[in-house]
């Protein structure tokens, strides 16, 4: 399956545990954990709910790399709001909950069991994420992998900016979850793309 991430580096993936904690992750880690998007846009949403960006010129002002990765994962189990608790030990909210300490305990309970996981996304509600965890090695986009450590990965922009639509769908810290609240009512959430309009980009 093709997955998303933005990633500042000669590399989108990483061999080393980063220090920074996120949500699958606590920053003392023994090994990496990687975050990837599952639709082309998350991955500026995230970076946006991230650094809190929240006005225009914020957003206008970001420039990162982004890439694409074709991420195997028939073996990752799928997280979602209807199996939390029952499969995972864990309550609906704390799955895109602003508070992450859930997360990364049942992240320590896959480590060493499966090789990561398929989540919701917290910044873009209706849309999923791919969380490996362990090493993985970047490897020409049209290669085959030599072993399972092995990524296909291609770089798809170099200073991408996200598109100031994305102001429109991005969650942010704070604010509450459409598909969230929608699964407690008993009813679907679809993601509606954001605007694809150029006339919003122009400064």
């Amino acid at each position: 399956m093709i997955c998303y991430r933005f990633a500042s580096y000669s590399t989108p993936l990483r061999v080393l545990p980063s220090s920074d904690a996120a949500r699958f992750n606590g920053g003392d880690d023994a090994g990496p954990t990687q975050y990837l998007a599952l639709h082309p846009v998350g991955p500026l949403a995230e970076l946006m709910r991230r650094n809190d960006l929240r006005e225009v010129e914020q957003v206008r002002s970001v420039r990162t790399r982004t890439w694409a990765l074709e991420v195997d994962v028939s073996d990752l189990p799928e997280l979602t709001f209807d199996n939390a608790e029952g499969d995972f030990g864990i309550a609906a909210a704390d799955v895109v909950g602003d508070d992450h300490r859930a997360c990364r305990a049942l992240a320590s309970r896959l480590r060493g069991d499966v090789p990561g996981v398929i989540a919701p996304s917290a910044a873009l509600p209706g849309t999923r994420n791919v969380i490996l965890f362990g090493p993985r090695v970047a490897a020409p986009y049209l290669t085959d992998p030599v072993s399972t450590l092995d990524v296909p990965a291609s770089i798809t922009a170099q200073d991408g900016r996200a598109l100031l639509s994305l102001l429109d769908v991005v969650r942010f810290e704070g604010d509450s979850h459409a598909a969230l609240e929608a699964w407690e009512r008993g009813t679907s959430f679809e993601f509606v793309e954001p605007d694809w309009a150029l006339t919003r980009e122009q400064p």
